[in-house]
């Protein structure tokens, strides 16, 4: 170590340890070697520094593991499977439908959603009371048997349910993350059968109705799951009344069905009435004029039209035409028509039924003892009308006049 001299005036010299050069004092390299001189009193310095920083490095040590420990006993407490089967029946013993949703292994699906399950569960009160009797485990899987009572429904008898909690990744990248199954929540295979064209509204939430299947008219709703509970529906369509009711689904109901059928508004009630009186004058104009059937053919549905049994029928009415000079119709008119829905309904989507009633005129020609003589008949005409909608447009799915129709005037 360098060593302190003093001069004559007393002032402090410092001397090179390396090369033994006198230096002035302050002085921190050498100025002939440049070797680093520093005082005694740095290096004591250093040295205390040098303690203080390994008690404080081991004070943190201590305090990282306590902290430690700590995280883990808390984490653990927090993130253990019996925790959270006791905030999944504490929330329900509240009736506090957005905690449950939390505690939920829930799919992606936008039937699943929490807005869904609140909306579903909002009439449904929490249980009384609740206990846990035995638990079992399985892979990542536990099965805890819990006995609840539940007045508003299951009279406060207590009932026994298995609650299923299923280990889904990590929590915090240490702790398990248990979720309880929404298996005793739901509903599998729920269907709904709807009219073409229309929208599904569940609790005020608009279903998508992409890549929906229809046949006949009829949309196939297939829902895999969806929370039990209560449920308003609405369905609407253009031109049909909007049909709104409430629906409740238990956990018994798997594998629902539900069926919609849409009356037409008041509005497409006066365009089909109109429609009918339209129709019937071209098909009795045209058969009676001797026209084929392919000139009114787009009045019928492609059903009708496969059939063959519209244009049979149409044929039939085209025979019994006269010219004036053989037996037969020569014109027939149909006044004061009026009509409305039939009450009688079969419940296909996407079909109307209507009821038509009115006034028949018959211009005909008779032969009696080989004289021909030209007549007039009148009487009251009832009519039925089958409409379906077919690509955006109503058309008639049967013949609404026949032959005996008229023969009978």
């Amino acid at each position: 170590m360098w060593r302190l001299a003093a001069n004559r005036k007393g002032e402090g010299r410092m001397i090179c340890p390396r090369c033994g050069k006198d230096n002035p004092q302050g002085a921190r390299f050498c100025m002939n070697c440049r070797y680093l001189l520093e005082s005694e009193e740095d290096f004591q310095g250093d040295e205390k520094n040098s303690n203080l920083a390994k008690v404080i490095i081991g004070v943190e040590a201590v305090l990282l593991i306590a902290l430690a420990v700590l995280f883990g006993v808390i984490g653990n407490s927090m993130t253990k499977p019996e925790k959270i089967l006791e905030n999944y029946w504490e929330a329900r013993e509240e009736g506090d439908w957005n905690r449950v949703y939390d505690c939920l292994d829930v799919s992606d699906s936008e039937f699943l959603t929490r807005q869904m399950f609140v909306n579903a569960m909002r009439n449904r009160a929490g249980v009384d009371s609740w206990s846990m009797e035995g638990e079992s485990e399985e892979g990542e899987t536990k099965g805890f048997t819990v006995i609840y009572e539940d007045t508003a429904w299951d009279s406060g008898k207590p009932q026994e349910q298995v609650t299923t909690l299923v280990s889904k990744g990590r929590n915090w990248l240490f702790f398990q993350n248990w979720r309880v199954t929404v298996e005793d929540l739901t509903v599998r295979d729920v269907t709904f059968y709807l009219p073409v064209g229309s929208q599904l509204e569940l609790n005020g939430q608009e279903v998508s109705m992409e890549g929906v299947s229809d046949e006949n008219g009829t949309i196939e709703l297939q829902v895999p799951q969806l929370f039990s509970g209560d449920y308003q529906i609405k369905v609407k369509k253009e031109g049909m009344e909007t049909y709104q009711t409430n629906l409740t689904l238990g956990t018994d109901d798997q594998g629902f069905e539900y069926e919609v059928i849409l009356r037409p508004s008041k509005k497409l009630e006066t365009e089909l009435v109109e429609r009918s009186g339209a129709a019937l004058q071209m098909i009795l104009q045209n058969a009676l004029s001797g026209k084929d059937f392919g000139t009114v053919s787009e009045l019928f549905s492609e059903t009708a039209i496969e059939s063959g049994e519209v244009s049979e029928q149409y044929n039939e009415i085209k025979d019994i035409r006269s010219d004036g000079r053989i037996e037969g119709v020569t014109f027939f008119e149909i006044y004061e028509l009026e009509g409305e829905l039939s009450p009688d309904q079969t419940g296909v989507a996407g079909q109307v039924f209507m009821e038509m009633e009115g006034q028949g005129k018959k211009h005909y020609v008779s032969e009696f003892m080989g004289v021909l003589s030209q007549d007039i008949s009148e009487g009251n005409l009832k009519l039925s009308f089958d409409f379906v909608e077919e690509n955006g447009q109503w058309r008639l799915n049967s013949m609404p006049i026949t032959e005996e129709d008229i023969r009978y005037i």
